[in-house]
């Protein structure tokens, strides 16, 4: 072998040594693992958050729609028999000239106002429910 610049014996040798576990590294791996512990705590609170949201926005929905259910009811067995018996008598008033035609009027109208009040509030029902099943179809 040739020698380091001309000089015969004479060698040179190089490396690298990597100690991984040395006292000032050490330090460094100790701060690398806590830091992943507190993003696993952080993902594990963000979670907790939005199972907390989408309980609390399912338990909503579900109050939701037992309202508009109970709405609906009252609409069907209350509001709107009695608004039509009201129409009917005004109408059989009117016939027998004791009623006049702008009372007849009214009660047609306001027995309008609330079918279309109960169609809306079906709609909305409607459109509720289709939402809480598309959720619960995503999941």
């Amino acid at each position: 072998m040739i020698g380091f610049g001309g000089q015969p014996l004479q060698y040179t040798i190089m490396g690298m040594v990597r100690i991984p576990m040395a006292k000032w590294s050490s330090k460094m791996n100790k701060a690398n693992i806590e830091s992943l512990k507190w993003k696993a705590n952080a993902i594990q609170s963000q979670k907790e958050m939005m199972v907390n949201e989408y309980s609390g926005m399912a338990y909503s929905m579900r109050n939701e729609m037992e309202l508009k259910k109970k709405q609906v009811k009252l609409y069907e067995e209350n509001i709107i028999p009695a608004l039509k018996n009201n129409y009917k008598t005004m109408q059989l008033g009117y016939e027998q000239n004791t009623e006049e035609l702008f009372m007849l009027y009214d009660a047609w109208e306001i027995l309008n106002m609330k079918q279309l009040e109960y169609i809306e509030l079906l709609n909305q029902a409607l459109r509720l429910q289709v939402t809480i099943e598309r959720i619960i179809e995503n999941k």
